[in-house]
């Protein structure tokens, strides 16, 4: 198993802002969690970073494409006002991305629904990673800045 994991923003591009933290940097904290996490399982992880640079969307599909992984997800966390977490999949994706996401939405918003979180919901979007990755592909909002 190979999944591709994407830290959201980087670089010049800070993501959401508030209270001293930096969505870019966030992102890339949990990323680096989780790849560590999943190597321990054996899985096989592609980073489209590991360091704060910029990355296009377009780049960050090809890493993926490029390296056939077998999954892609996106890591964000939510801007403005509100709590919780949500998931989003391309509005023409496959019934296996729709069974993935459910996979890992239930058992996210399982662990923030515990913590006193909202579970917002699994959505669709037409996001440009979603959009131009070859393999299922979701992107997951964790919570608000």
């Amino acid at each position: 198993m190979k999944i591709c994991i994407d830290p959201g923003h980087g670089g010049y591009d800070s993501g959401a802002v508030a209270n001293g933290l930096k969505e870019k940097d966030l992102t890339l904290d949990i990323s680096l969690k989780l790849d560590k996490l999943l190597k321990k399982y054996g899985i096989q992880i592609i980073l489209t970073r590991t360091d704060d640079r910029d990355v296009t969307l377009t780049q960050r599909a090809n890493i993926a494409n490029t390296a056939n992984a077998d999954f892609f997800v996106s890591i964000h966390i939510n801007a403005g006002r509100g709590t919780g977490f949500e998931s989003f999949r391309h509005p023409n994706a496959s019934d296996k991305t729709f069974s993935i996401q459910t996979i890992i939405h239930r058992e996210v918003a399982k662990f923030y629904v515990a913590n006193g979180f909202v579970d917002r919901g699994m959505k669709t979007a037409n996001y440009a990673v979603l959009r131009e990755t070859k393999m299922p592909a979701i992107l997951v909002e964790n919570l608000f800045i």
